[in-house]
Formats: C-alpha cells, structure tokens, sequence
C-alpha cells in the first residue's frame, strides 16, 4: 500500500533533483532564490511550471521587474555575454524549470547570422544599463551608475566592428545588385587533348564604386546565407544567356563550328532548391533564344541536403538538355553516395586537389582515383585551377578531359573572351593546336 510522503521527505526529494548533475530538470521551493545579481552565469531556464520573480536590489530596497510563468525564458543574459547576473530571480511558489546549458544557447548564438549578434549585443548591452539605473530607483545613495560596458569600448571592439562592416557589406550588396553594379567575367575550359576552347565558366565580379573589386569568396558567401543569392542568381542566369549569344554570333562571324560550345553556370543550392527554378531556367534560355545543350549547370553537394527534391531537379534539368556538372567534387562527405543515386554529366575536381597534384602522392593518388570512377561511369571530368605545365601533363597522362586556370587565362571580361575564341593560347610553353 502506498503512502504520501511526508513534507520533508518532499523537500528532501527536490533537494535531490536539484542538485543531480545529470539532470536538466530543476525544482525549486517556494521563496527559493534561483540566482542573485552578481553570481557568475552558467546556464539559463525555461518554466515548465510554477512563477518566479525578477527583480533588483535586495530586502526591502528591492524592485520587481517581472513575474514569469510557463513558457518563459529566463536567466539567459549572463551565458549570452559571459557577465555577471544584472538581476535575481526566486520562484514564487513551488517552480519546476528546464535547464538550458551555457554550451547550448552559445552554439545557436555562433550560428546565427552577424546581424542577430549585433542585436543580442547591443540588447543586452542596454538591458544590463537599464537594470542598473533601476537599482539607482530603490536606493538613491549609490547614485547614477557607469555603464557596464563604456559605450566608446564597446563599439571599438573587435567583434563589434567586424559584425558592423559584415551588415554594411550586406547592405551595399544589396544596392549593387537593385542598380545592377554587378558583372561577369569568363573563364576559358580547354579540351586537354586537343588544347581548344569548348567553353567558359561565367563568374560573378563586383566592382563596389565605394570598396573597389570586392572580393567573390567575400560576398557570394555572404549572399548565400541571404535571400540576396536569389536576385543574384537570377541575374547572372540572365547575363550568361544573353552572352551566350554573343559568343554563338563570334563564332558564327568568323565561320566556326559552335554546337558543342558550352557555358558553365554557378547555381547556389538556395536557388537550385526554389520550386519554380526549372520553369524559370526555361523561360531565361527562351527569352534569350540560346540551347539548353549549350549551358552547363554548375551545383555542389548542398544541393543534396533536400535529396529527393535534387534528384527530381536534376532529372527534369538533363531530361530538358541541359548538363549538370558537380562541382567542387572531393570536397564533401557523401560524394560516392550521390554519384551512385544522382545521374550526373560530368565531375569537376577541386582546385585544392590540383593544387598539390605535382608536390603531394596523396593528392595524386586521389585525383586519379576520381578521374578512374568518372570514366568507368561514362563522366567527363573538368580540373579546375591549373596553374603550371607540370600539373596540365599530369593531368592528361590521367585522362582527364578539361581543363580550367591561370596556366590558360583568368576569367575574362565578355569582349576580351570573345577575342580568345579566334586566337591561339599559349599554354605554359605549348600552343593550341
């Protein structure tokens, strides 16, 4: 027969769960102080019952700032900014909270975008100095307090201007891409055998009036952890189709073969992943009056993470002729994966592996390996950043079909590309045949 425990037996019970370490439920008695103002700060609460009260000062000096219920989130200030609690909370009446670990809020925190760091900052920032002030309510003696954090420092701070000049830069891109400042370069890719163009990468350049030539690994990152990378998409899907035809008309004057002729076109995941992606690529080559069998999609294993909606893309894009290149391949976890689930047109290696091909027998290894997989399943491979003769020779002794890099031309304006079709390249020493 059971009985109810007596009153400290209960209290002895919670006493138990609140200190268990390994526990991140937490009971608390009523009138029980949580924490105080000037304890150092390792996680926070949520309430799952019960009601605690926030408030500053002490004894009758005190001042509520709030009465919490279930649901709420509190205590998160200090393991937000690593200070020391600007208040104390106590639990009104018997009070059974979520423990929410240091560890925990600052990874979601690192994750987050620079703009919301700058609003917890600069919250909390104004939160500590108003709970400060409040103090100053209950007990006029101790007079008007410094801030926590002088605000001359604060803004000086090496983490705040970084995330200032990364909000700036979002903002600045934003304008280049409503008064179209940005523009394209191309980058020449050589059939290693024949060393003869058979097309060219377009690349995104922006030549900010204010920066200079911004740097692409600056703000394409930076676009694609926007909605910037979709207007942006957009864009550059327009400008290489509308250059392809003048790369079609080039050819044309100079009475040249161009069916095989290609442009290679970046596709972030963010756009790949849009549902009318495929209905807007269609209507862009339309308007345009260019080939699908002439643009070549450029994606990367993020496109994967919706796998099922990758493999549906991919499939309408190749069954409306256009080619899908996977690029950046070797970099990724599941590439093997992927390959074996995805039918692709053609594997492009990463530059970090052409990079050491000559200096590294792993690299060398690898490469190889990649360009074997690729033609026992019938795949072209491209190797992106040639930059010297000795990788360009080791390359083709592999059998690998195209090339890409400084060894050949950087990327381009359209006028000096257009120019390139009609002259020989010097290759490091050879010259096209």
């Amino acid at each position: 027969m059971e009985t109810n425990p007596t009153v400290n037996e209960h209290n002895a019970l919670i006493t138990d769960i609140a200190v268990f370490p390994d526990c991140n439920t937490r009971l608390f008695n009523a009138g029980e102080t949580i924490f105080s103002e000037g304890n150092s700060a390792d996680k926070a609460y949520i309430i799952e019952s019960g009601y605690v009260e926030i408030f500053v000062g002490t004894g009758h000096d005190s001042l509520q700032l709030n009465v919490l219920g279930p649901g709420d989130f509190f205590g998160e200030m200090g393991i937000i900014d690593a200070s020391t609690r600007s208040a104390s909370a106590k639990a009104i009446g018997p009070c059974r909270c979520i423990v929410v670990s240091a560890a925990q809020v600052a990874e979601r925190i690192e994750s987050s975008s620079p703009m919301v760091r700058l609003l917890l900052a600069v919250s909390l920032h104004r939160n500590r100095a108003y709970n400060a002030y409040l103090k100053t309510l209950t007990n006029p003696h101790i007079g008007l307090p410094r801030p926590a954090v002088p605000e001359t420092a604060y803004v000086r701070s090496q983490q705040y201007q970084q995330i200032l000049d990364d909000i700036k830069l979002e903002s600045d891109l934003q304008s280049a891409v409503r008064n179209d400042e940005l523009s394209l370069v191309y980058q020449p890719l050589l059939d290693l055998n024949t060393r003869k163009i058979v097309g060219f990468e377009s690349l995104l350049r922006w030549p900010c009036p204010q920066r200079g030539m911004v740097a692409p690994q600056q703000f394409v990152a930076l676009a694609e952890e926007t909605s910037l990378i979709l207007p942006m998409g957009d864009w550059i899907l327009e400008h290489s189709c509308a250059d392809l035809r003048h790369f079609q008309h080039q050819f044309d004057y100079l009475g040249l073969e161009h069916s095989d002729f290609f442009i290679s076109i970046n596709i972030s995941a963010r756009q790949f992943q849009q549902a009318n992606f495929f209905d807007r690529l269609l209507a862009c080559t339309h308007r345009h009056g260019v080939n699908a069998q002439q643009i070549k999609l450029e994606v990367t294993e993020r496109i994967f993470l919706n796998e099922i909606e990758a493999i549906d893309a991919i499939g309408k894009c190749r069954a409306a002729g256009f080619e899908v290149s996977l690029d950046d391949f070797g970099t990724g976890y599941s590439s093997l994966n992927y390959l074996e689930r995805c039918e692709i047109d053609c594997l492009k290696i990463d530059r970090s592996f052409i990079h050491k091909l000559c200096t590294s027998d792993r690299a060398k290894i690898l490469v190889g390996s990649i360009i074997d997989i690729a033609h026992q399943l019938g795949l072209p491979t491209v190797a992106e950043g040639i930059e010297t003769p000795a990788q360009m020779a080791t390359l083709q002794t592999m059998g690998c079909d195209i090339g890409q890099g400084f060894l050949f031309s950087h990327p381009l304006p359209l006028a000096e590309a257009l120019a390139l079709v009609s002259q020989p390249l010097a290759l490091g020493g050879f010259d096209q045949a």
